[in-house]
């Protein structure tokens, strides 16, 4: 972000980057937490101005946010009573950033080139039966980053503990 303030633009390196995935439930909901503490420690730096961490602060408090639109879909379900046009919008305008930016890392996540169009397919499709899942795990993250403990640096283990043969 402090490049960026100092003109430098950036753009997606085409390639691919072989990454580790956290192994268990919790160590993602631990990565997801410390992501959005980090990112909000940007998005309110005093070096940074406005201006070159707009969108940045729209994700993440879209991200932020989530559990607040989530509860609206669920009680409209069960209370459906009048809700402002305003309030509507907003609900609406968060869950379609927060789907918009889970779809574009999955399609950034899997290899057109490597896996061919028929897997490629299929995995997208898969990530996006996973929505559901992934909605409720984000909402925990969100909700522990806020007010859990925001000293500590949880590092996820992505290290293969090798099986031992007997």
């Amino acid at each position: 972000m402090l490049a960026y303030k100092q003109g430098f633009s950036f753009n997606f390196v085409e390639g691919e980057m072989w990454e580790k995935s956290p192994f268990s439930l919790w160590d993602f909901v631990q990565q997801r937490k410390r992501w959005l503490q980090g990112i909000l420690l940007v998005v309110h730096s005093k070096a940074i101005p406005l201006r070159h961490k707009f969108l940045l602060g729209v994700s993440c408090y879209s991200w932020v946010t989530m559990p607040l639109s989530t509860s609206n879909i669920i009680l409209a379900g069960l209370c459906p009573i009048p809700c402002p046009p305003l309030i509507d919008f907003i609900c609406a305008f968060i869950g379609a950033v927060n789907i918009y930016m889970y779809v574009f890392g999955v399609v950034k996540s899997f290899s057109l080139y490597r896996f061919g169009v028929v897997k490629f397919t299929l995995c997208i499709l898969g990530a996006l039966c996973t929505i559901p899942v992934n909605v409720l795990i984000e909402n925990v993250a969100v909700i522990w980053g806020l007010f859990g403990n925001k000293h500590t640096f949880y590092v996820v283990n992505k290290e293969l503990t090798p099986l031992i043969n007997v």
